[in-house]
């Protein structure tokens, strides 16, 4: 149940990030610039198989897995994010075999919410049946960064309403999406997020209406963050960083 009295106070842009976390973090300007302006790289003959091998066997386990066009990062700065549309299956084999492509890392992106409702911040834990860390808390929602419409210059408030009406049933009149706030790498994965605050109209018990009948069961639960009551079970680093600026 929603926690009488809560008072968040609001997410403060600057340079005072969070050196508790073994992740990187770079701290984002509030209005950084995604650019699609790198060509995709070329994979050698071995390569190519390998993905191809990584693919063919997670389409058999998952077999509504789709091969989208995934943004990947070559440079970040705190103002502009220079990199590559690429594939989903090249960005799945680096996951199963992270030296595939040798010291050509690649670094999808991805959008994470940190989300207030009236309530106070909601969190998700993902999937039992999710490829990528089962069972974490993350902020929510979350997502890769895909090309929608072919476009060398990315919206990522666009791509974080689009996260909002696919796993939680959010349409972007209920939503409002606030600054860039830090970009987080996944050590393993190099998967690099990009944290945003966004408050939504809903109450809590409304969003998990919404979640559990309009949502693509991305998340296992949703949790109520309150003073007295901490979820159980890990937490993605990216999350802790944001909540340490909340």
């Amino acid at each position: 149940m929603p926690h009488e009295g809560m008072c968040f106070p609001p997410i403060v842009q600057g340079s005072n990030m969070p050196q508790s976390l073994s992740w990187p973090i770079t701290p984002l300007q509030p209005d950084v610039q995604v650019l699609a302006d790198r060509p995709l790289p070329a994979l050698t003959t071995e390569q190519e198989e390998t993905v191809s091998r990584i693919w063919a066997k997670a389409l058999a386990a998952y077999p509504s897995l789709y091969n989208g066009r995934v943004f990947c990062a070559d440079e970040i700065t705190p103002a502009r994010i220079h990199g590559h549309w690429s594939e989903y299956r090249r960005v799945l084999a680096q996951m199963k075999e992270p030296d595939v492509y040798g010291a050509h890392i690649l670094r999808p992106l991805a959008v994470v919410g940190l989300m207030f409702t009236p309530d106070g911040i909601v969190i998700g834990r993902r999937a039992e049946t999710s490829i990528y860390l089962p069972g974490y808390w993350q902020g929510a929602p979350a997502g890769n960064v895909e090309s929608r419409a072919q476009e060398s210059t990315i919206d990522l408030p666009a791509q974080l309403l689009a996260e909002c009406e696919e796993e939680l049933g959010l349409v972007p009149a209920e939503c409002r999406v606030g600054p860039s706030l830090l970009a987080c790498e996944h050590p393993s994965s190099h998967i690099v997020d990009i944290g945003m605050r966004i408050d939504v109209s809903l109450t809590f018990e409304d969003l998990q209406t919404r979640c559990r009948e309009q949502g693509n069961a991305e998340y296992g639960a949703l949790h109520l963050i309150r003073p007295d009551h901490t979820p159980e079970g890990p937490m993605v680093p990216t999350l802790a960083a944001l909540l340490e600026l909340s």
